[in-house]
């Protein structure tokens, strides 16, 4: 059975006090209101008796913010947001603040629904990695006048963005092969077009343009059989070299190459744009590009409280430099 939760008129029963003298010792003002020390002692002891928690959203109204700032992430799951997220909670603790944590799954129509309850909750800012485009967002935005920081996935030029540059760095990947390519894949998952991708693509489309080197863009099939097909049908061809735009489809290439007889770094070469702590303990250990997650968490962070306390500033894009881990299979 259901306990009915402890009010500060409970408290203020149990003592034989005024409501009001309650409120004032449980908020730190009984000195401030000359309530005795004694009183303020039995009022905060049999607060404890009594099990009470105070009431989150009734004191954020009194005080006009809640120390709550949304996060809106578009795949949890993927070791390069999970990083991100806990970093961010780190920050936000430390600044006295907590976090509301939301997965879109890369679902448009869910993303614009969480957003709207994030703004029910009366979220004093929010950091997003955004699924949806800025114009698809910026009627749910208008709804409110808190400030928002993109990470990861920029809004638009107008707006507050952390991450990097993804064009500059996907196109400074494809000069780094060891050998230049015969032919370059550019592969992706299945079903995954996102602006950072795009980002990605077009830089890698500008240096084989420059290097003159023949591209495919390939969105690698969910099953194994179809893919060990592809990287069969992608090497007959004369695609020696694959520039992965996302960690999560590196190993079903591993096994795509291995099935059909083909040795990583020597007959094929390989780089992806995000590393992952695994790619150091396979055979070959894979080249990749290390994003600067930490610093993105941190300076989103740092961005939202600026904007919290200036809010008439244009917005600001700051873009962090990542590291190429070299390793073999290049």
């Amino acid at each position: 059975m259901k306990t009915k939760r402890t009010s500060l008129e409970d408290i203020a029963k149990a003592v034989g006090v005024s409501k009001a003298t309650v409120s004032f010792v449980l908020n730190g003002k009984g000195d401030e209101f000359n309530i005795s020390k004694e009183k303020q002692k039995l009022i905060q002891d049999t607060a404890k008796e009594m099990l009470y928690v105070p009431n989150f959203f009734a004191k954020s109204l009194r005080q006009g913010e809640t120390k709550t700032v949304g996060l809106v992430v578009s795949d949890i799951s993927n070791p390069f947001y999970a990083e991100l997220c806990k970093t961010i909670q780190e920050e936000l603790h430390k600044k006295g603040y907590n976090v509301f944590i939301v997965n879109t799954d890369e679902d448009k129509e869910l993303e614009k629904i969480l957003m709207r309850e994030l703004f029910q909750r009366s979220v004093d800012g929010m950091i997003i990695s955004p699924s949806n485009r800025i114009d698809s967002l910026i009627p749910i935005l208008h709804e409110t006048h808190i400030p928002v920081v993109f990470a990861d996935r920029q809004g638009d030029e107008n707006a507050d963005f952390v991450g990097v540059d993804n064009f500059k760095e996907a196109k400074k990947l494809v000069y780094s092969f060891s050998k230049q390519p015969n032919k370059l894949a550019v592969v992706l998952k299945s079903n995954s077009m996102v602006i950072t991708l795009e980002e990605r693509i077009q830089g890698a489309e500008a240096a084989c343009k420059e290097l003159g080197i023949p591209m495919e863009l390939v969105q690698l099939p969910t099953d194994p059989k179809q893919v060990d097909k592809k990287i069969k049908s992608l090497t007959e061809k004369g695609f020696d070299s694959f520039l992965v735009l996302n960690n999560v489809v590196v190993l079903k290439i591993l096994a795509g190459l291995k099935n059909n007889g083909i040795e990583l770094g020597t007959q094929a070469r390989m780089i992806c744009f995000d590393d992952d702590e695994a790619f150091a303990f396979v055979d070959p250990p894979i080249t990749a590009l290390r994003q600067p997650i930490v610093e993105i968490g941190i300076h989103a962070v740092d961005r939202l409280f600026d904007r919290l306390k200036e809010s008439h500033k244009p917005g600001k894009h700051d873009l962090r430099k990542c590291e190429l881990v070299i390793r073999k299979s290049h």
